[in-house]
């Protein structure tokens, strides 16, 4: 038998290499894929997985700080509330339940619509800062995808007596007005960042905070809240009383500059938000300026004599009825024939007051104003005013005169408190401030001799015959000043029959411990003088800052002797006497 074999097959060269040649490619592709998933892409992927299983959940907000008076009576707390919120893709699944829930929460299907389309896809606000009781009955109708968070609503233990000084803040715990707006980064706290890592059944697996809260630090003001509220009553009587159209006044420690009121009317109360009214809402003392009027004169008295222009001693004949500056016309009231400094303060002379101006030049008067901070900002909070002290340089003979008097120059009632405090204070200015521990350091701005001369001067007003009899406080003695400012109608003229009134003074006259300035815009109604509607408002306020600063008496002053100097004023303003208004 032949042993015959079969030939070999022979297998082409290009099968074999195609076949490497896709299995390369395969692994090639796949090694591509991974690096794409792990690094090129891994980052996405990581994130778009953890949102699969991970949710940042509302944090509660710790509270915002509080606002304290100067012995820690709470003027701004924030109160616990409970606010609602949604899973929107769970919770509209159980639309059949919705109606239960409208009947809590007092909204219908349409607005419970609004509220989760203004939301995200994972969360939304349903109801915010609900009282605990209605929120306690929302929960206990166990919708799915509603769930609660403490949140905290801003409460103001005083009211409009505080509303324009601490303002408000928004539903969001934000700063809004005031001293809220002014210190919202110090007051605020921050709510931390929280992270729930959840499996397929969405049971929470791991909570882990990536972010802690941060609490915000409280604020301790200079305020007595007992003086706050005397004065806000004393002014509101006044506006009310002589149907004025608004009101301001300030309370300042002459030694420290501390505020220790501020208050304005009319004003809102920031706990109800539903009656709100921005007309109302501003902190009138520093926001409103307005021409001041007689109570600029001892100002024009102190740069006369530091410049050295013009005597202790010296006396002005102002027996005119008309004393012409350039194409103007300066008149008294009352017709006078040769008066004393302290005589011109204490009737209020116009014609005295612009001699003495005209006597001292224009950049020594300018200087003085500027010192005492009229023109500047006091306190930098929102909306404050620095008024208007126009450049010496620009000063005509009529604008330099009417200087002397109030006009041509725009103040507000703080900065009319705290240079009244240099007179007060021995001739430094002191700053004033609103924050407890932030004093800063006086300036001298008036020389002692100067100071004390006006003190004397000043408290002649008060006396018998004077403009500010109505200021006087029984067993203390009291200087300050009256003014009567016709208002400005915007067009380079003035409403006569529409007028600013103030005081400004100080108290007692021989240690002068506290100083106080009152605004009573517009009044209507009565004897519409800075001596009859202001001056109240001084006397009630500042008789009780020394009471409870325990301020000694140092005069023997009956109140039958003030009713004598009442009557006595009476019949001297039945005979045309008053502030000076032109």
């Amino acid at each position: 038998m032949n042993d015959r074999r079969l030939p070999a097959p022979r297998l082409s060269r290009w099968r074999p290499r195609l076949l490497l040649g896709v299995l390369g490619a395969g692994m090639l592709g796949i090694a591509w894929q991974s690096w794409q998933v792990q690094v090129g892409k891994g980052s996405f992927l990581r994130n778009q997985g953890e949102l699969r299983y991970q949710r940042q959940l509302p944090v509660p907000t710790p509270a915002r700080a509080s606002i304290y008076d100067r012995y820690g009576q709470a003027l701004a707390v924030s109160v616990p509330t409970t606010t609602l919120w949604v899973e929107p893709a769970i919770f509209t699944k159980h639309r059949d339940q919705w109606s239960r829930l409208e009947g809590v929460l007092g909204m219908d299907a349409r607005r419970i619509n609004e509220r989760i389309a203004h939301g995200g896809s994972a969360f939304a606000y349903l109801d915010r800062q609900l009282d605990p009781g209605t929120a306690e009955r929302a929960m206990a109708l166990r919708v799915p995808g509603l769930h609660p968070v403490q949140e905290y609503r801003r409460f103001y233990p005083m009211g409009e007596v505080t509303g324009p000084l601490l303002g408000f803040t928004n539903v969001d715990g934000k700063g809004s007005e005031g001293l809220e707006l002014a210190y919202d980064h110090a007051l605020r706290s921050w709510a931390g960042r929280q992270e729930v890592l959840r499996d397929n059944r969405g049971q929470s697996l791991q909570v882990s905070t990536r972010r802690p809260s941060r609490l915000g630090q409280d604020l301790y003001l200079t305020i007595d809240s007992r003086l706050q509220y005397v004065t806000y009553r004393a002014l509101a009587a006044a506006v009310q009383g002589f149907a004025a159209r608004s009101g301001s006044a300030v309370l300042l420690d002459t030694q420290t500059g501390a505020i220790l009121a501020m208050v304005s009317y009319p004003a809102n109360n920031p706990n109800d938000r539903d009656h709100y009214n921005p007309g109302i809402a501003s902190n009138r003392a520093i926001t409103h300026a307005f021409e001041p009027g007689s109570v600029m004169k001892p100002f024009a008295v102190a740069a006369g004599l530091d410049s050295g222009h013009v005597q202790a001693q010296q006396r002005f004949a102002v027996d005119t009825n008309c004393f012409r500056v350039g194409s103007y016309c300066i008149r008294d009231d009352v017709r006078h024939g040769t008066l004393s400094i302290g005589e011109i303060l204490k009737y209020s002379s116009n014609i005295g007051a612009a001699k003495i101006a005209l006597a001292t030049p224009a950049k020594d008067l300018y200087g003085l104003l500027q010192k005492l901070g009229f023109g500047g900002n006091s306190l930098g909070l929102p909306g404050e005013t620095s008024g208007r002290l126009p450049d010496w340089h620009q000063w005509s003979p009529a604008s330099h005169a009417a200087m002397a008097y109030g006009y041509g120059i725009s103040v507000n009632t703080l900065q009319l408190a705290a240079a009244y405090g240099a007179i007060a204070h021995d001739g430094v200015y002191v700053p004033p401030h609103l924050i407890l521990g932030q004093r800063l350091a006086g300036t001298r701005v008036m020389s002692s001799a100067t100071a004390a001369h006006l003190r004397n001067w000043l408290a002649g007003v008060v006396a018998p015959g004077g403009t500010g009899f109505l200021a006087a406080i029984p067993g203390y003695s009291v200087a300050g000043k009256t003014g009567t400012a016709a208002m400005a109608d915007g067009k380079g003229g003035f409403h006569h029959h529409q007028v600013n009134t103030t005081f400004v003074g100080f108290a007692p006259v021989t240690h002068p411990r506290y100083v106080m300035a009152v605004t009573v815009r517009d009044p209507t109604r009565g004897w519409r003088y800075g001596g009859v509607v202001a001056a109240p408002v001084f006397r009630v306020s500042m008789a009780e800052a020394l009471r409870l600063g325990q301020v000694a008496p140092d005069r023997d002053l009956s109140p039958t002797g003030l009713e004598k100097i009442s009557a006595l004023q009476q019949q001297r303003w039945a005979e045309g006497g008053g502030d000076a208004v032109h």
